[in-house]
């Protein structure tokens, strides 16, 4: 054998195992993307199930596809012949690129109210275009067979008969075959205003060089007619948007494959024209005892553009969640997906040098590897929904505690509350036997327990615990008369050794992991955590009611002065007047009546300087007022009669019907809130509405709804804030009532304008109100 012959032949075999190789890789990835969107994906959207039929069909293809390829002509006899193989290849070949185009059209058509008309033509157009093709195939199957497509491509030979009789549709079928997988590709991406931006942005890029960043995402501008709408979108159209670039990129590949064909195509035909090759009609068996080198060439060339396709789809399934529609832990998957392509490529090289050497028939291995990835795929899945399982026990300790929730229960409630989580811990997350949670900081130092008996043994050296900071440890437990190993872990924080969690066997008898001692741990400082947040919402909502009893002392405080020392003033400046009329009579001196004037008028205005002072420090009884009348009657009352000379018409929008709902929903620790802010907001209104001009009208609107979130709004139409003026940040303002009010859930909106007035927007949730 000489030198080159022997080349010739390494550089075949070579070309030959690659190609077999990239089929493999394509088999296997293409079948793991198909189960990853059908066990993670919405199995009742049809986008999903059209998106894995897509897939299963380009594994079909790539699993015919392999077959052929490894030994082109050894499946000449049985039931499953090379022509079985070659016309099964046709369904997957044309169906998988028109479902790609309906997966496309689907999400264009939902970000933009054109491509929903347009699409029905599109898909009819397409639709007819590939049963053209395979119309065509049919009619034309005992031309079109394994053994003389490749003859006609490797040799450009015909039969004598189909030189004539068979040349259009020789000729014909290639180019609409690819204009079918072109159309099937660029369709949901050109459009000619797509075409003519982007060509826009080249000629520019050539007069005026620019960067690739930004060159890049001018092109991809280019294609999308609805970038400005990009952040209204919701799920999944939005995660259509985000892969839009890489699937540009993947579409651009395909036309490029396609273009590169057909050249191939035009070249090979002119030059069968030229030369005027007419091979006779059965060529010698060693002729084709492989397939030719440069068709070889050719389809590692189009297997390797697939391939490159398959990874970009790929990425965008397992990164944007396209086609599962709905959300993924999309970076474990991403890590999946980078590990499914190493290994593919593995297995293919692997399977593909074997079947090499050892010529060993590759449909078994095909099989054993298809099923294989069936396998980790649904592992994989499984995995993952393990995982979402159990991220779903540890909610209950990840969701917000509500701190506004502490302000309407006491501690009996706060602890129930508590020993249900911890309940939750041992039982559904920890699946132990037994576990007890001593709280040994704070004011309030509970002990939880879970199956645990009070006769219960421990036989532990807490001084090893004291004195320095350990990890989790072991102990000897005696529980219902047996003996059994118990794990302690102590939970510290900046205050040193805060609580001690005991923890039995696993309901098995197993013992725990480092992991379970982990989320114990976590779990047991959030249900501390807890603890402490209700210590200090109790600690708010006792500096609140202190508010309200200095508030009635004050109260008390002012009746007396007035009991005690106004109104005697008063009285006395009253006799003084009264000694006016002797002066009247004439029976008193000048001098004396000067005297008494003065003095009277002297009383009478410290009385008055007084009682203003009072009137702005005054507080009423809310408490009283909530518990007899309800919040709205309350507010409406408070009006009334503490405000009644503060303003020259009041608008109360507020129906009997809402009232009674509020009355019924706001507990009353948020009514007292409520009640106080609405009370500070009428207060700085009557105090400051009307600016400098005391003579300026001064009208006052309150209106409230509770459908089903509770609003209280006050305005008035007053002079509004001055936009340099200070805010109060005393505990009566206003931004003391906000930040309560944020505790319980809530907000408090201040809005003004100049000679606007003032609008105070008071906001509960629904949710607040439970």
């Amino acid at each position: 054998m000489s030198m080159t012959v022997f080349s010739e032949q390494s550089v075949l075999l070579v070309a030959h195992t690659l190609a077999v190789a990239l089929s493999i890789f394509n088999v296997v990835a293409f079948l793991w993307l198909a189960c990853t969107v059908w066990l993670n994906g919405d199995r009742r959207s049809m986008i999903a199930r059209v998106g894995v039929v897509g897939l299963g069909l380009s594994a079909l293809f790539f699993f015919v596809h392999a077959l052929l390829t490894a030994s082109p002509f050894a499946h000449n006899s049985g039931l499953v012949t090379a022509d079985f193989l070659w016309r099964l290849s046709w369904l997957p070949g044309l169906g998988a690129p028109y479902i790609w185009f309906v997966i496309g059209l689907h999400y264009a058509s939902l970000m933009n109210e054109k491509w929903r008309r347009r699409r029905p033509w599109l898909l009819l157009g397409s639709g007819l275009l590939g049963c053209i093709v395979l119309l065509i195939l049919i009619l034309n199957r005992n031309v079109f067979t394994f053994m003389g497509t490749i003859r006609l491509l490797a040799y450009s030979a015909l039969p004598t008969r189909a030189q004539t009789d068979f040349l259009p549709v020789v000729i014909s079928l290639p180019i609409l075959f690819l204009c079918y997988l072109t159309f099937c590709a660029i369709g949901p991406w050109f459009t000619p205003n797509r075409v003519r931006r982007a060509l826009l942005v080249l000629c520019r890029a050539l007069v005026k060089r620019r960067s690739f960043a930004s060159l890049r995402q001018a092109l991809i501008d280019a294609f999308s007619d609805d970038h400005a709408r990009a952040a209204l979108l919701e799920e999944p159209v939005f995660s259509w948007h985000l892969a839009r670039p890489i699937l540009l990129v993947a579409a651009l590949v395909m036309v490029g494959l396609t273009t590169t064909l057909g050249v191939i195509g035009v070249w090979s035909t002119l030059n069968w024209f030229d030369t005027a090759i007419v091979p006779p009609p059965e060529l010698p068996a060693h002729a084709l005892g492989a397939i030719p080198l440069h068709l070889m060439l050719i389809d590692i060339v189009g297997t390797g553009a697939v391939a490159v396709i398959l990874l970009l789809i790929g990425y965008s399934i397992v990164q944007h969640g396209i086609l599962i529609e709905r959300p993924l832990a999309r970076r474990g998957f991403f890590e999946q997906w980078r590990g499914i392509v190493i290994v593919a490529t593995v297995i293919a090289i692997f399977i593909a040098v074997f079947v090499a050497v050892t010529h060993s028939n590759l449909s078994g291995l095909l099989l054993i590897t298809c099923v294989t990835t069936g396998i980790y795929a649904l592992f994989t899945w499984s995995n993952y929904t393990a995982h979402d399982r159990y991220i779903a026990m540890l909610g209950p300790f990840l969701r917000s505690s509500n701190v506004h929730h502490w302000l309407k229960t006491d501690l009996q409630k706060t602890e129930q509350n508590m020993e249900a989580l911890f309940f939750h811990l041992c039982r559904d997350v920890l699946d132990i036997q037994y576990a007890r949670l001593d709280v040994l900081a704070g004011p309030i130092k509970p002990s939880f327990t879970y199956l645990w008996s009070m006769k219960a043994q421990v036989e532990e050296h807490t001084q090893q615990v004291l004195r320095r900071r350990v990890h989790a440890y072991r102990i000897r437990v005696t529980m219902h008369g047996m003996r059994s190993i118990c794990w302690v872990l102590p939970i510290y924080d900046e205050l040193g050794l805060v609580a001690k969690l005991y923890l039995g066997p696993r309901a098995g008898g197993a013992g725990l992991t480092d992991e379970d001692m982990e989320i114990a741990q976590a779990c047991g400082q959030r249900i501390l955590d807890t603890l402490r947040d209700h210590e200090a919402m109790q600690a708010v909502a006792g500096l609140l009611r202190r508010r309200i009893v200095d508030v009635k002392l004050l109260g008390g405080q002012q009746r007396r002065i007035l009991h005690d020392e106004i109104l005697p003033q008063m009285h006395l400046a009253l006799l003084r007047l009264e000694t006016l009329r002797l002066f009247v009579r004439g029976k008193q001196d000048p001098a004396q009546a000067s005297s008494a004037l003065g003095d009277a008028i002297e009383m009478i205005s410290d009385s008055h300087r007084r009682l203003a002072s009072m009137m702005r420090e005054m507080a009423t009884g809310a408490p009283y007022r909530l518990e007899r009348e309800g919040l709205m009657q309350a507010i409406q009352t408070m009006i009334e009669h503490d405000f009644h000379q503060a303003f020259d018409a009041v608008h109360w929008e507020v129906s009997e019907e809402t009232a009674l709902r509020i009355d019924e929903l706001v507990p009353p620790a948020i009514a007292e809130l409520l009640f106080a802010a609405v009370q500070e907001a009428l207060r700085n209104a009557a105090r400051h509405g009307r600016g400098t001009d005391v003579h300026r009208r001064l009208c006052l609107t309150l209106s409230a709804s509770c459908n089903p979130d509770l609003e209280i709004v006050v305005h008035d139409d007053g002079v509004g804030m001055k936009p340099a003026g200070p805010t109060s940040g005393t505990g009566g303002g206003l931004m003391t009532h906000s930040a309560l009010l944020t505790i319980a859930g809530g907000n408090l909106v201040i809005k003004s304008a100049p000679d606007e007035g003032v609008t105070v927007h008071i906001q509960l949730p629904e949710k607040a109100l439970r």
